[in-house]
C-alpha cells in the first residue's frame, strides 16, 4: 500500500524537480543568448569610425540586425538607425508587472530583465553620432540590511552639447546621474572629433554582468574601463582649471554660445569684484536674451584689464571667459567651423533644404 503512494509522490516530485530545471535552464539560456548578442553588438559598434563611416556601413549594419532594427528617416544625406536587443522579461515586461508571482518565480530562479540598445545617424554620407548602453533589473543589499531594486545602467555615445569640459580631455566626459532614486547610471559621451582610439577604449561594455550568479551592483562593473578612469581623475576639483585652446575649440563649436566681447569697466571690490563688458561680434540669434553690455562676476588674479578683449562661452562651467589672443581666436574659428559644418548642430529638419548654404561664422578683432 505504501508503495503506491510513494511512487506517484516521487514521480510527481521528479517530474517538478524537472520542470524547474528545465525552466531554469532556459531562463539561463536566454541570458547568455543576450550576452553574445550584446557583444556582438557592441563589437559592430566599435568597428564604425565616426566621420569614416559611411551610409553603407549603416546599411550592412542594418541588415545584419534587421529583426531588432528601427530605421527612422534613412537615405545617405540622413539616416537614424535604432538597435535593440533584451531577453525574454525585458521583451515581456508589461506580462511580467501585471503577474508579480510569475516575476517573483522567474527571479528565484536566476532571471533579470536585460537589455542593450545602440544607435547610429549618417549625415552627408558620413557618420556623426553612434552609442551604445546596457541596463540590467539589479537587486542588492544596503549596509542596513535592506534589499532595494534598481535598474544598473551604462550608456555611452556621442553628444555634442557639453556644459562642461574637462582640461585633462575636452573631447569625452566620464560621469554619473547624482539624483536618480531608481538606477545607478554611468555614462560617456563624446564628440564626433574625439580621438577613434579614446572612442573604442572607453567604448567598454561588461556584458558578463548579464549571466553573472552574483549580481554586478556598481557601475565599475558594468563600465569597468571609463567608470577606473573616472575614479582615477576624481582627485581635487574639477572646477579649478585653465581654459585652454583645446576647451575653447570644443566650446566654440554651439556658436550660439560663443561671444567676443571688451572689457568696458572693472569693480574689484569685496566680497565679489564684477567687470562690465560690451559685445563687439555678431548678432546673436536669440534677439530676446542679448544685451548689448553686462556685468559679469571676475576673479582679481585673473590679471584682467581695462580695454581687454574676451571670448565669452555662455552656459558653460570651468571655462566662461579666456583672453581673445591669436592661439585662442584661432582655436574659436575653427571649434565655429566644425559645428557648423557637424549636422549635429541645430539646423531644419532632414526632409527640408538649406538655401542659400551655410557658411560659418567669422569672429573679427574689433
Amino acid at each position: 500500500m505504501r508503495r503506491w503512494i510513494v511512487r506517484p509522490l516521487a514521480w510527481l516530485v521528479g517530474g517538478l524537480g524537472l520542470v524547474v530545471a528545465l525552466m531554469a535552464g532556459a531562463i539561463r539560456l536566454d541570458q547568455y543568448l543576450l550576452r553574445l548578442r550584446g557583444e556582438r553588438l557592441q563589437a559592430d559598434i566599435r568597428s564604425l569610425e565616426l566621420r569614416k563611416a559611411t551610409y553603407a556601413d549603416a546599411r550592412r549594419l542594418e541588415e545584419h540586425w534587421w529583426v531588432e532594427s528601427k530605421e527612422h528617416v534613412c537615405r545617405p544625406s540622413w539616416c537614424d538607425l535604432d538597435i535593440f536587443v533584451g531577453n525574454v522579461a525585458d521583451r515581456h515586461i508589461a506580462f511580467f508587472v501585471n503577474h508579480p508571482k510569475v516575476h517573483a518565480i522567474y527571479r528565484r530562479l536566476g532571471g533579470r530583465a536585460a537589455g542593450a540598445g545602440a544607435f547610429i545617424h549618417i549625415r552627408d554620407n558620413l557618420l556623426w553620432e553612434k552609442g551604445i548602453g546596457l541596463g540590467i533589473d539589479t537587486w542588492s543589499t544596503e549596509a542596513d540590511g535592506r534589499r532595494v531594486q534598481y535598474e544598473l545602467i551604462a550608456n555611452i555615445g556621442t553628444d555634442d552639447h557639453f556644459t562642461w569640459i574637462s582640461h585633462r580631455h575636452p573631447e569625452y566626459q566620464i560621469g554619473g546621474p547624482t539624483a536618480c532614486t531608481s538606477c545607478r547610471e554611468g555614462w560617456v559621451k563624446f564628440t564626433p572629433f574625439a580621438d577613434p582610439q579614446d572612442v573604442l577604449r572607453l567604448t567598454d561594455l561588461n556584458f558578463t554582468c548579464i549571466t553573472r550568479w552574483r549580481q554586478c551592483t556598481e557601475q565599475a562593473a558594468i563600465l569597468p574601463t571609463a567608470w577606473k578612469q573616472l575614479e582615477a581623475e576624481n582627485t581635487g576639483a574639477w572646477w579649478v582649471q585653465p581654459c585652454t585652446p583645446a576647451m575653447i575649440r570644443v566650446f566654440s563649436r554651439q556658436t550660439h554660445h560663443v561671444d567676443l566681447v571688451k572689457v568696458i569697466k572693472l569693480e574689484l571690490k569685496e566680497p565679489i569684484s564684477y567687470m562690465t563688458v560690451r559685445r563687439l561680434s555678431r548678432v546673436p540669434f536669440h534677439l530676446e536674451n542679448w544685451w548689448p553690455e553686462f556685468p559679469l562676476v571676475v576673479d582679481p588674479s585673473d590679471s584682467i584689464h581695462v580695454g581687454d578683449q574676451l571670448l565669452l562661452f555662455e552656459h558653460a562651467y570651468g571655462c566662461q571667459t579666456a583672453p581673445a589672443t591669436a592661439e585662442n581666436l584661432k582655436a574659436a574659428q575653427l571649434g565655429a567651423s566644425e559645428g557648423w559644418i557637424n549636422p549635429a548642430h541645430p539646423l531644419p529638419s532632414p526632409l527640408g533644404e538649406i538655401k542659400p548654404p551655410i557658411r560659418p561664422p567669422k569672429i573679427d578683432v574689433q
